[in-house]
């Protein structure tokens, strides 16, 4: 409703976790620093916590797009489950086969476990990361630990993410969990933002979204941080009110009073007799203001009225009637009922089920399944899976098909094979063939989740470092136009030149640039290089 009038691209205070929006601020920079640290040192647990609203759940998206190519991580959102659910949750995020319902808790453990084990032949490693912990049941806990004890001699094959608010530190520190607590390798606990750090995250906020960065004043910015202690979802809530009210009053700045009411209206009636003075005040001022309105064709006043600090705002409803459509409101029948925006990007995609989409995915690369099914066991071609989850910028750069998830209303997942892309228009691939819908659409709807297909023969699935050797070297010179070393003792050595040349090229992709050439590194490279025979999503890469 305000976008326009401020010359704002969005909402810039949506309390959806956007990583666009996300605001480092210096204990936020270092929070991702000790979890990128854990994620290092690997094993045992990791620790975020926070007050309810203080972001975790974006740093942790932003997490997220920071992992090496070498981690497969599971997502757990909903800590409310006993050990099996939560066991089978984890082999559900990560791809493992297992007998259903019937499954019992030491058969998920036993999958879980060839899983690892599996992974870390292949140089890989598996995370787990579960959100609102603080919710997770004493004996589900207890099994949590238990999975750290799946390791070699050498290594631990599970590391742990707990997520969650203050009440998980005290879960924690209680002495039935000194096990536990004796594992965490990094701990972190968010404190609310300071009143200059809450000024430059509203005006961070404004900046990402389009607009002015000036557009509160520093009264108002300072009753932001008076209002909401420094909570970025509650700075959220009442810098989206405020700019409402500004928008409603025609003010093109938000002073401290804008703030201060919007803030008040948030709280829904507490504030002592004052606030319900003003309650009251308001109702009657809204009340008079209607009957006049009502009143001026009466009195012939219909062109000359003015009600000053309503005039403007209420003018339209003067001329009203039934049947007449006010301006910015679209016209519905009696008893009609506006369609979402959302459920009609949804009518229009052909969504699949995953084993008939997978199968579409791997017609584009002129393969087929194995007898166990797609990504599941050797394909007839050798095309092999990877799970995806980022953002959809990143997916696009690595420019080969994917098959993208979506969520339905029921909590289960609808597909769609994305094969092609022009402009707007994505061209998605059904058992009818290829069709064209609104790119717009997919976007919107878009879970963040995809299953990549790619061929590589040369790919032994374990992560390229610097300074190893691999028959995969002179493939990746290839792949980036670099002269072929002549000598036959270099050839297949992967040294510091073409390392920068390889973090170059993941800071293009949008992926981490730390050299190691790992699954989604491979992918982009054949998606951007010079084979011809790799379907890509566009024929020139952007």
């Amino acid at each position: 409703m305000y976008t326009q009038f401020f010359s704002l691209a969005e909402p810039p205070f949506s309390i959806a976790p956007n990583p666009r929006y996300l605001y480092l601020s210096d204990q936020h920079r270092e929070a991702l620093a000790h979890l990128l640290y854990g994620i290092g040192v690997g094993g045992g647990f990791i620790v975020l916590s926070g007050e309810v609203g203080m972001g975790k759940t974006t740093l942790c998206r932003a997490l997220l797009d920071q992992l090496p190519d070498d981690v497969e991580i599971a997502l757990i959102f909903n800590p409310r489950l006993n050990s099996r659910e939560l066991l089978a949750s984890i082999c559900d995020e990560l791809g493992i086969t297992y007998s259903g319902s019937r499954a019992s808790l030491k058969q998920l453990i036993d999958v879980l476990n060839a899983h690892l084990l599996t992974v870390h032949a292949q140089g890989r490693r598996v995370i787990v990361l579960i959100d609102e912990a603080q919710n997770l049941r004493f004996d589900v806990l207890e099994q949590v630990r238990l999975l750290t004890n799946l390791e070699t001699d050498q290594t631990k094959l599970l590391q742990i993410i707990l997520v969650g608010q203050p009440e998980l530190n005290q879960l924690l520190d209680r002495p039935n969990l000194r096990q536990l607590a004796q594992r965490i390798t990094a701990r972190y606990h968010l404190e609310p933002l300071g009143p200059g750090a809450t000024d430059d995250y509203v005006r961070h906020r404004l900046k990402v979204a389009g607009g002015k960065e000036d557009l509160f004043t520093k009264s108002g910015t300072k009753e932001i941080y008076k209002r909401s202690g420094g909570i970025p979802r509650l700075i959220n809530l009442i810098g989206d009110r405020a700019l409402l009210g500004a928008y409603t009053l025609g003010r093109r700045r938000v002073d401290r009073q804008i703030v201060r009411r919007a803030a008040m209206e948030l709280k829904g009636g507490a504030g002592g007799e004052r606030r319900n003075a003003e309650t009251r005040l308001s109702f009657w001022f809204a009340a008079v203001a209607l009957l006049i309105v009502a009143l001026i064709p009466l009195l012939g006043l219909r062109d000359n009225w003015q009600i000053v600090g309503v005039s403007e705002f209420l003018r339209p409803l003067s001329n009203w009637s039934p049947g007449v459509q006010l301006p910015g409101i679209p016209s519905l029948k009696t008893g009609e009922i506006p369609p979402s925006p959302v459920s009609k990007a949804s009518e229009d995609l052909p969504f699949s089920g995953r084993t008939e989409s997978l199968t579409q995915l791997f017609t584009l690369w002129s393969d087929r399944p194995g007898p166990e099914g797609p990504c599941r066991g050797r394909s007839e071609n050798g095309l092999r899976c990877q799970n995806y989850r980022g953002s959809w910028e990143r997916l696009i750069r690595l420019n080969v098909p994917s098959m993208l998830e979506f969520p339905d209303k029921d909590g289960s997942s609808r597909f769609l094979v994305l094969e092609k892309l022009n402009d707007n228009v994505a061209t998605v691939r059904t058992q009818e063939g290829p069709q064209n819908v609104s790119l717009e659409s997919i976007k919107a709807l878009w879970s963040g989740r995809a299953v990549i297909a790619y061929r590589l023969d040369l790919m032994d699935r374990k992560t390229l470092r610097p300074g190893g050797v691999s028959p995969l070297v002179p493939w990746i010179r290839k792949q980036l136009s670099i002269e072929a070393i002549p000598s036959r003792l270099d050839a297949n050595r992967y040294d510091e030149e073409l390392r920068t040349k390889v973090r170059s090229f993941q800071s293009a992709m949008g992926l981490r640039s730390d050299g190691l050439v790992g699954a989604l590194t491979l992918i982009g490279l054949q998606g951007n290089g010079p084979d011809p025979d790799i379907p890509r999503l566009r024929m020139k890469a952007e």
